[in-house]
């Protein structure tokens, strides 16, 4: 639909690059923890520091 095509160009501006340099610069491919609630705080955890990382280097 073009409304859904509108919405997934929107994704691609904002959210994308942010899993491309989790991949790429901190070399993250996947995760470790076993079970939905433990990779869910791994994954957090892992927003967490690409969030302060972004905040002290633009500091």
């Amino acid at each position: 639909t073009p409304r859904g095509r509108k919405t997934y160009k929107k994704r691609a501006a904002s959210i994308e690059p942010v899993f491309a340099q989790i991949k790429h610069n901190r070399r993250i491919r996947s995760l470790f923890r076993r079970g939905l609630a433990a990779a869910d705080s791994e994954w957090k955890l892992i927003c967490a520091t690409h969030n302060l990382l972004k905040t002290y280097r633009t500091a």
